[in-house]
């Protein structure tokens, strides 16, 4: 993969503009991530106006290569016009076309697990906060292993940045504004659901642990 790329300065700007009005980002923030993560680009437009987008990061469950989809977003204007519903099925067909297993998300708000859900997402990934210095028993064959890439953009952005993290049992954790973590959750319940997953054709969702987690997993 190569970093993040648009087909012009213009569009760029745009994704900028529709990144802020969505998550309320800084332009720098933003600007660091085009420049510097390595995953794929995909958009709705309407004569050459970005309407959507959403991002596909590498990574690995169970053996099985797929994709983390982040930072979906529309434009307030052009919402419940149907645009993110193609830009999804398009996200599907990328990762079909690509020999991919799996398309994996973790919804920003709750209303956003039953909006997945119409899409074909299953919620498999659970998680729990708790104090950094907890004994972690970590099961890598039910962890969301990152790419590479990945991992040393979240060192790089950590560092430009200043947001915290640190590293246990070969995980990077993300420390929230209380000083807690997230891990792997004890038990599977509605308190501890965090994520989402569309198995992509052929691949079947029973090939997946139940109880799957979806933190910083490192690569190996």
């Amino acid at each position: 993969m190569i970093l993040v790329a648009f087909e012009n300065e213009n569009m760029r700007s745009q994704a900028v503009c529709l990144w802020q009005e969505a998550f309320g980002d800084s332009e720098e923030y933003i600007n660091f991530f085009f420049d510097n993560h390595s995953c794929f680009c995909l958009t709705e437009c309407e004569n050459e106006e970005l309407c959507s987008m959403l991002f596909l990061i590498e990574g690995e469950l169970n053996n099985i290569k797929g994709y983390y989809l982040f930072a979906a977003c529309t434009f307030e204007k052009y919402r419940k016009k149907g645009y993110m519903p193609r830009l999804l099925k398009k996200a599907e067909a990328y990762a079909k076309e690509q020999g991919r297993g799996f398309i994996a998300l973790v919804p920003a708000e709750e209303w956003l697990f039953d909006y997945y859900e119409k899409y074909g997402y299953n919620l498999k990934f659970y998680a729990q906060r708790a104090e950094p210095e907890k004994e972690i028993v970590i099961n890598r064959d039910r962890c969301f292993k990152w790419c590479k890439a990945h991992e040393e953009y979240i060192r790089a952005e950590s560092k430009k940045f200043g947001f915290k993290i640190t590293e246990k049992n070969g995980m990077l954790f993300t420390v929230y504004s209380d000083g807690k973590i997230k891990i792997p959750a004890d038990k599977v319940n509605e308190d501890n659901k965090f994520g989402m997953l569309l198995p992509v054709a052929p691949t079947t969702l029973d090939v997946f642990a139940d109880n799957a987690y979806i933190g910083l997993t490192l690569d190996g």
